[in-house]
């Protein structure tokens, strides 16, 4: 029997009998959150988290699910979504596998060919009422579609797989852009954090008196994904490694990518790093590899339901840089390590010169401090009530500093 994508345990494992044609992978259709048709009772699970995924995609504008990349028994599978409105009501059609089944380069294709076979079988308009008023008859059909895709399926692997001509590269980006970092466990966030403005813009927020817009994106974020990831997991047994959204560039009016990955990392891999980015997935890598080390000096412990024991990795997370490119500047491990102390306590009194944000690098991983101190973020307005610093004589060109030239100032050199 063909292998099947991952399910709960005894999917898969009983030996009896089934009145459900068994397919190279498994397909399904949900509409309006409703599953109306799976291939396989078993795959009902992963529908649900897909459901989840969809349900995060759609506070973005024009938002829709794509992919989402997870983890079964060490092997890789992908499962595809594929969105249609139809009466104001989402309508996905899905096809889920192991990497070995749905070759990557060819996953777009079978996604369209699904969607095809569906609309050609369906007047897609009539789906819901077919559904409602003939469920046999739109169940029979529904099988047949899949059939048909199966055998497109088995067509590819016949085939050359290195042969270009069906490659689908996905976009290349210059800049890998974070846009938010995030740790969670047992689908509880521990801490967070949203990264610039760019991510907001891109979400229908609704108003709060008393909150800020940037705030609301945060905390629906770290809630979503959390119970994205914690969901996969109970529900569905398997581990999500990646997201794709995708939306419409308001300028360019193309279709962009939005991903959010997920590492397990700390105790046991009891939690989660969840990065929410554009850009190269290699470079998302590359900074976790990095960041690791660091991370881990305040994960290393199981989790007792104190939020207070994460409180010092609020700074760690505030001290990452915003923007990097990594492809140029890959970060240096070396360099990475967490202060003693806590955020309140003064400059470090050894720390040389402040940089200037004009010459600092793309990418600093120096900057993970908790003391700030060589961190040239927007501290104007602390700096004019801190007639003390004893930070470099550079300060002398700074406009808003007029008692420059009082030399009681400074009674400590």
């Amino acid at each position: 029997m063909e292998e099947k994508p991952p399910a709960p345990p005894e999917f898969g494992e009983s030996n009896t009998p089934t009145t459900v044609d068994m397919h190279l992978v498994n397909y399904g259709v949900i509409l309006d959150q409703d599953i109306i048709f799976t291939s396989n009772p078993g795959f009902e699970e992963m529908l649900q988290v897909v459901n989840y995924a969809n349900s995060f995609a759609m506070n973005i504008q024009d938002g829709r699910l794509h992919k989402i990349k997870h983890e079964f028994s060490g092997k890789k599978y992908t499962t595809l979504v594929q969105t249609r409105v139809i009466n104001e009501k989402n309508l996905m059609y899905v096809v889920s596998g192991s990497d070995e089944k749905l070759i990557p380069q060819f996953q777009q294709e079978i996604i369209d060919n699904f969607t095809k076979e569906i609309e050609e079988n369906f007047p897609i308009k009539r789906i819901e009422k077919i559904y409602l008023d003939k469920l046999d008859d739109f169940t029979r059909k529904m099988h047949r579609a899949t059939d048909k895709v199966d055998q497109g399926i088995s067509l590819i692997h016949d085939m050359q797989e290195s042969d270009e001509d069906f490659l689908v590269k996905e976009a290349d980006y210059a800049l890998t852009r974070i846009h938010y970092i995030g740790i969670s466990t047992a689908g509880i966030p521990v801490r967070n954090r949203l990264y610039g403005k760019e991510l907001v813009s891109l979400f229908k927020v609704p108003r709060q008196e008393g909150v800020s817009p940037d705030e609301i994106v945060r905390s629906l974020i770290s809630a979503q994904f959390s119970a994205i990831i914690n969901s996969s997991l109970i529900k569905a047994n398997t581990r999500i490694t990646e997201i794709t959204i995708l939306y419409t560039h308001i300028e360019s009016m193309e279709p962009t990518q939005l991903k959010i990955a997920f590492f397990p990392t700390g105790f046991q891999t009891q939690y989660t790093l969840e990065i929410c980015y554009q850009g190269k997935r290699d470079d998302i890598d590359g900074f976790c590899i990095a960041c690791e080390p660091l991370l881990g000096k305040y994960l290393h412990i199981p989790f007792r339901g104190n939020l207070k024991d994460f409180e010092l990795l609020a700074d760690v997370l505030g001290a990452l840089p915003e923007n990097f490119d990594l492809f140029e500047q890959i970060p240096d491990i070396d360099q990475m390590y967490a202060p003693e102390g806590s955020p309140e306590q003064k400059p470090d009194e050894t720390a040389k010169e402040p940089q200037k944000p004009s010459s600092k690098p793309a990418f600093d991983m120096d900057t993970i401090t908790l003391n700030f101190s060589d961190t040239p973020d927007d501290d104007s307005d602390e700096d004019e009530e801190s007639p003390d610093d004893e930070e470099s004589p550079d300060d002398d060109d700074d406009e808003e500093s007029p008692d420059d030239d009082d030399d009681e100032e400074s009674p400590d050199e």
